[in-house]
């Protein structure tokens, strides 16, 4: 009924209130009852008192004989306390005198110095008259020697009396189931001393103590249980309030915590196990936010580690949906979907670990799928690691054209070089003439081989990074005139003129000044090879922001778009048909032997990258201005 503990809390103070005050009400109504038959004990010996006293002066204490009037009012003897039973019993349990009147009426009883009685009244007959018409009293006079009583000599508050004490007792009525009777003796006595008779006096107990309840004690008790039931609620409130409320923030924060919810540390309790309760909370919630915070940390940490990782990584449930990802296996999904699917199933139904590769629009991707097993062994999912290996099989496809090329490079020269001797060895050499054609172009194909030797060399230490760059401040301007006189006579030869253009102070660069000699060989010589007679190849060096650019620029027919990605290319030769036309080539085989082995670009790449510099080519194939432009830039002193 009472989910709140609030409710619960004040409801048990009222509960407890209602008890302690029936037990104390219990204990004061025995306390009252007792009280109140201490009262009337000694109400009832003040009763038989004044009966004896009575008697004992009116000189009716024994026994008489005469039928006379007693000499006395009688309302002397009867004005006690109309509705006590009265009797008169002498030493021999003879009932000398009984007086007997109904129940009275409460509201008719009146109390004076702690005595009970009803309103005097003036004479007997007067007296006896209202009792006769209003309450049917029947008075009594005993007249001589009445049977004697055993039953009452015999009681032991009339013994007490007759030995000269003042005697009460309680006795059930006979009469009257659960209903007590509080008798009270009291010694009369002869003028001598010596005791004669008792006075007798009986009246029943509850209807003496219910009549205080209604008019004395109803009003208080009613009142007082009203207040202090009124005060027990008000402070069961103060108290379940001061006891609820911290529990109520504690499970407010419970619950909000519970939830994920940031919680701050909650107020404690002055004292007691509610105090030790909220720091121990906030103890707790303390860790909980630090191990959070370190789960959240370790978290993205994990997060940030797969997002950086190259290779892709993909966990997927027993069903095959995707739990984790990171962003390069979106790559690997953009691409190959299906493929993925079913390699990432056939490890969920076999249970098996397996590698594989899957090709998709150009691209290879490797893949080892791994399951994943709970305590049980039961496969649970599955991980997928994979990587893309384009650049790999790519690397492995140059590799087998470049040792392709280098043999064909090879093959050639060597394969001249053998005939050449074959015919000497056959009897050229006894003519002078042709020994000496022969042993010239054997000279000129060795030296072929020596330059493909030296320029793979050079190719395999720029790979590994040793390539022992002598850097030293240089003119990067004066080393470009000096590569363009070195080339002036192919110039001549082609009929292609080769320009210079430099700026008038020098043009330094941190560079190995062979080295970028070299480089400048390598692109007028291409340019060279690539333009038609009547044109030519300008070199222009320049400072702009900071740093000294050189530019190679032809007027050939330009590089197609299709070739751009590759001139920098291991073995990549142009297109013979975009060279110049020249009655002196005959066939492409004469071209390849011009063109050389076609490491030029590739070396000139490595040595300019090699120093820390970039190089790029710019290509336009317009009919009004057709041409290519290779640019270089080197670092500067400093």
């Amino acid at each position: 009924m009472f989910k709140s503990i609030h409710a619960q809390l004040i409801v048990t103070y009222l509960l407890v209130a209602l008890l302690a005050m029936s037990v104390a009400a219990a204990l004061a109504w025995s306390a009252l009852d007792r009280a109140f038959l201490d009262v009337m004990r000694e109400n009832m010996l003040a009763q038989a008192r004044r009966v004896a006293q009575t008697i004992q002066a009116a000189g009716l204490g024994e026994s008489y004989e005469s039928e006379q009037s007693p000499p006395v009012p009688y309302s002397q003897a009867t004005n006690v306390f109309p509705g006590f039973h009265t009797r008169v019993i002498d030493d021999e349990g003879v009932v000398i005198l009984e007086m007997d009147t109904p129940d009275l009426p409460i509201e008719d009883i009146v109390e004076e110095n702690g005595v009970f009685y009803r309103e005097r009244r003036e004479t007997l007959s007067d007296f006896n008259d209202e009792l006769k018409s209003n309450l049917g009293i029947v008075s009594q006079y005993s007249r001589g020697r009445a049977a004697s009583s055993a039953s009452l000599i015999d009681r032991s508050e009339i013994q007490s009396a007759m030995a000269g004490e003042a005697a009460t007792a309680v006795r059930d009525s006979p009469d009257a189931p659960n209903r007590r009777i509080l008798y009270a003796a009291y010694p009369i006595r002869a003028a001598e001393g010596n005791v004669v008779s008792v006075a007798y006096v009986a009246s029943p107990l509850p209807r003496l103590a219910l009549s205080l309840l209604p008019d004395y004690l109803g009003p208080q008790v009613v009142r007082g249980a009203i207040v202090a039931i009124l005060l027990a609620g008000l402070t069961g409130i103060i108290l379940a309030r001061q006891l609820t409320r911290p529990l109520q923030r504690l499970t407010e924060a419970s619950i909000a915590l519970a939830r994920g919810q940031s919680v701050p540390p909650i107020p404690l309790a002055p004292t007691g196990e509610l105090r030790a309760l909220g720091a121990a909370f906030n103890s707790m919630n303390t860790n909980l936010a630090a191990a959070h915070e370190t789960l959240s940390e370790q978290a993205r940490q994990r997060e940030t580690i797969l997002k950086s990782l190259a290779d892709a990584v993909i966990a997927v449930d027993e069903t095959g949906d995707i739990i984790m990802v990171n962003g390069t296996a979106q790559t690997l999904l953009d691409f190959a979907p299906e493929s993925l699917r079913e390699e990432i199933g056939w490890t969920l139904a076999h249970g098996e670990a397996h590698a594989t590769e899957i090709n998709a629009r150009d691209r290879v991707f490797e893949l080892l799928i791994t399951p994943l097993r709970d305590s049980d062994g039961l496969v649970q999912g599955a991980v997928a690691v994979g990587h893309d290996v384009t650049a790999y099989r790519q690397l492995d496809r140059l590799r087998a054209n470049f040792i392709s090329d280098v043999s064909h490079e090879l093959r050639t020269p060597l394969t001249a070089i053998k005939g050449f001797v074959e015919t000497l060895q056959n009897g050229a050499a006894d003519d002078p003439s042709v020994r000496a054609r022969f042993l010239r172009t054997i000279e000129v194909e060795t030296e072929r081989l020596i330059r493909l030797s030296n320029d793979l060399l050079l190719l395999t230490r720029a790979d590994v990074g040793q390539l022992n760059l002598h850097r030293r401040p240089l003119d990067l301007g004066a080393l470009a005139k000096r590569a363009a006189r070195q080339l002036a006579h192919q110039a001549r030869q082609r009929r292609v003129a080769v320009e210079t253009d430099t700026p008038p102070e020098p043009a330094l660069v941190q560079a190995d000044a062979d080295r970028v000699l070299q480089v400048l060989v390598n692109l007028i010589d291409n340019g060279l090879k690539f333009t038609p007679a009547g044109g030519k190849v300008n070199i222009r060096v320049e400072k702009l922001d900071g740093q000294v650019t050189c530019t190679v620029a032809d007027t050939g027919p330009g590089i197609p778009q299709e070739e751009m990605p590759h001139v920098f290319e291991r073995f990549y030769r142009g297109d013979p048909s975009r060279a110049r036309t020249d009655v002196s080539r005959k066939n492409e085989s004469a071209w390849e032997q011009e063109s050389g082995a076609g490491l030029g670009l590739a070396i000139a790449k490595a040595l300019i990258e090699g120093h820390g510099g970039q190089i790029w080519v710019e290509s336009t194939q317009e009919a009004d201005a057709p041409g290519s432009r290779f640019i270089f830039t080197l670092p500067t002193p400093g």
